[in-house]
């Protein structure tokens, strides 16, 4: 039995509960997933490795989740069922729907907690709002979390009264008799600089934040404590070993897969749940569950009195009920069937996608030409011009992250020119339709040209390709293509402070790039040593939603003017 005692209450509200009682062994169920991105549908041809093949499968989809959670509820006698973040942005039901279709799905499976992620303010506070909203009208009542997150109260419509009117810094459950403190923690620095919060809302310290609540849930005499946290595995592992008295840590934000998946291909960085000791020395059970509904993770934290004696459980990778046996009867791959009011549900909303998908989102003033490679030949298009397609899907890259210094974008990343006229969301997934998301990379002076040298080389390679071609916003330089290889590239420059100024050989710089170019493809091979280095960030917003947000915002879409054109300059090959 499990139930909800308190989300924020006074220490006097509960000291009289607390009862003195001989320790017996308890163990907690976490049943756990992270990130999901509103990625709600399955996700066709996963690649997996096994017995020296390699198999494009199904996995993932939320009517599989909810499948997995209901039989972990059914077979064990004490969960609590979290979700550790970035619920929001990443496909069209977030496009189309604003958040209003994974609250809905969410509140089918009913999660104890919520935590915030640094995605839930793409759209600002009121964003999150409308999302909060919905998420409030299921029946199960759950509990948003955001221990560190300040709106400004009486500004944020977030907080108009109080400043836990939306949510709360942690929620009391009573599960099997025992009281258990869950505390919630979003990443601080990310949130507040690369996604888009409002500008009075501030995020504190996550340590500082973390170490405050549990001092005041040992006031409240609650001993066995977990973290709801949005702040990346590494800092998850940092934290616990920083803080007193914590048990467990739910987390999410990096993308991490933890369990025995590495021999089958699949990115795995360390065993499910990874295990280390908090700084009274006891053990701490930390557990993470991937990505894109694709996982859902069955955590146990086994008990003797209040310090945790093992941290066990599984990761259930959520394959197809028809998936080769080899795979299904592995434990770390779960053979399950959708739910079927939630496949319903989500059939309903493709149909809806169906039709908003021709709904207008900004007015082309003139046709947006395309060229992969060098500059316009075309009369009509201004024979010497830069391709306008690639440069307003650059600026929209760039737009998106406004904490980046330039975007870049290769030719081949761009499938098609837009027309005059209507542009709907339709058109954007034609014009960008890979399942590619942004990337920030810090990268210097010299980087740059270098890369830029070896896309150009790649470009015109016998066995390369002239999508490697790159295009830029916020960037300009001029491209010889009769010169020697390392040489082609001149004048380089960036816009900044109102001007262009030249790029600097040893000044590191923020770039947005898209993933498939941060993996080091199309002749980008030292894109892919920075990523390799530790020094790009996923972003995980859809490249084609961020487009999509620029248009929307932008309302008329131009052919870029004389100013705009000399941001990217391009001699004649």
């Amino acid at each position: 039995m499990k139930r909800l005692l308190v989300s924020l209450v006074s220490c006097a509200a509960l000291v009289s509960c607390a009862q003195l009682s001989t320790p017996q062994p308890y163990t907690l169920t976490v049943a756990h997933i992270n990130d999901h991105h509103s990625h709600l549908l399955p996700i066709s041809g996963t690649s997996v490795r096994i017995q020296g093949e390699e198999l494009k499968i199904e996995t993932g989809g939320f009517a599989r989740v909810a499948t997995q959670i209901e039989a972990i509820r059914k077979n064990k006698p004490n969960v609590l069922t979290l979700h550790a973040g970035d619920a929001i942005t990443g496909t069209l039901f977030y496009t189309l729907f604003d958040g209003a279709a994974d609250a809905a799905l969410m509140n089918q499976i009913c999660f104890d907690a919520f935590e915030l992620g640094n995605h839930e303010f793409d759209s600002g506070d009121a964003g999150l709002k409308r999302f909060l909203d919905v998420l409030s009208l299921g029946d199960c009542g759950t509990v948003v979390l955001g221990a560190n997150v300040e709106p400004e109260i009486g500004v944020s419509p977030l907080t108009p009264k109080t400043r836990w009117d939306s949510f709360k810094p942690y929620a009391i459950y009573d599960v099997g008799g025992e009281r258990i403190g869950v505390i919630g923690i979003d990443i601080a620095v990310k949130t507040k600089n690369s996604s888009q919060p409002d500008k009075t809302t501030e995020f504190a310290d996550e340590y500082s934040t973390a170490k405050y609540y549990i001092d005041e849930l040992r006031q409240l005499g609650i001993e066995k404590i977990g973290l709801l946290t949005h702040i990346q595995y590494k800092n998850d592992l940092a934290l616990a070993e920083k803080l007193p008295a914590v048990d467990f840590i739910i987390g999410g934000d990096s993308h991490t897969l933890l369990g025995d998946y590495a021999r089958y291909g699949l990115p795995a960085v360390g065993p499910y749940p990874m295990t280390v000791n908090n700084a009274d020395g006891d053990q701490v059970c930390v557990a993470h569950a991937w990505q894109y509904s694709q996982v859902v993770g069955e955590l146990a934290v086994t008990f003797d009195g209040d310090a945790v004696a093992n941290c066990g459980g599984q990761t259930h990778l959520l394959i197809a009920e028809d998936a080769p046996a080899a795979l299904a009867d592995l434990p770390q791959f779960a053979a399950v069937a959708e739910h079927s009011q939630i496949k319903q549900e989500l059939t309903n909303y493709q149909t809806k996608i169906d039709e908003l998908t021709q709904q207008q989102i900004a007015q082309v003033e003139q046709r947006l030409c395309m060229r992969r490679m060098g500059v316009q030949t075309s009369e009509d298009c201004g024979v010497g011009r830069h391709s306008d397609a690639h440069a307003v899907v650059a600026q929209a890259f760039l737009a998106s992250t406004p904490q980046a210094d330039f975007a870049l974008q290769n030719g081949g990343g761009v499938r098609r020119e837009i027309a005059a006229g209507t542009l709907t969301v339709a058109d954007v997934y034609s014009l960008l339709p890979f399942s590619n998301t942004l990337v920030e990379m810090q990268i210097t002076g010299a980087e740059v040209k270098q890369v830029l040298e070896q896309a150009l080389a790649y470009a015109i390679s016998a066995g390369g390709s002239d999508g490697a071609y790159p295009h830029g916003a916020g960037i300009r330089f001029a491209v010889d293509m009769t010169a020697a290889d390392g040489t082609r590239v001149s004048e380089l420059e960036v816009w900044s402070d109102n001007s262009w100024q030249a790029l600097q050989p040893t000044q590191t710089y923020t770039m947005v790039t898209n993933s498939f170019l941060a993996a080091g493809n199309d002749g980008w091979a030292l894109l892919g040593d920075i990523t390799a280095a530790g020094r790009s960030t996923d972003t995980y917003v859809n490249y084609a939603q961020s487009f999509v947000d620029w248009a929307r915002k932008t309302t008329i879409i131009k052919r870029p003017d004389a100013h705009s054109t000399k941001r990217y300059k391009s001699a004649a090959q």
